[in-house]
């Protein structure tokens, strides 16, 4: 019987610690300066690859290139998008944009003509939020 009571009160012990350990739901805080840090890292990578997308993208006879920025483009947003110090604003915006560069690189070619010049349009417009957000 002993036995059985000690069992009964380390197992309400360990559930006690593991609750406590996993903050019981709570979200984590970010400082401030981990917040900034967060859209300085961001809007750094957004620039690197909007400049890349944005000169494949100008030169002609450039597909294969221009694909390349576009994905690399998308990845490197989707990337610094994942901090979890970046306030939704930011995060929400650069993936926008990834996926409008992926839309771009996946249907560029195969496109009618009044499609594609949608899909540049909306990225244009998705490349403008962000552009704002970092203060370009």
């Amino acid at each position: 019987m002993t036995l059985a009571a000690l069992a009964v009160v380390l197992a309400a012990a360990a559930l006690i610690v593991a609750l406590t350990r996993s903050g019981s739901g709570s979200s984590p805080t970010y400082t401030a300066t981990e917040k900034a840090a967060a859209k300085t890292q961001l809007c750094d990578q957004y620039k690197l690859a909007a400049q890349a997308m944005h000169i494949e993208t100008s030169t002609p006879d450039n597909t294969a290139l221009a694909r390349i920025a576009l994905t690399n483009g998308a990845l490197i947003l989707e990337t610094a998008s994942a901090n979890p110090a970046l306030e939704a604003k930011y995060s929400n915006a650069a993936r926008a944009l990834a996926m409008a560069y992926q839309t771009q690189t996946a249907l560029g070619t195969t496109a009618p003509p009044e499609q594609y010049r949608e899909m540049g349009d909306d990225l244009n417009a998705k490349d403008r939020v962000i552009q704002e957000l970092c203060g370009d």
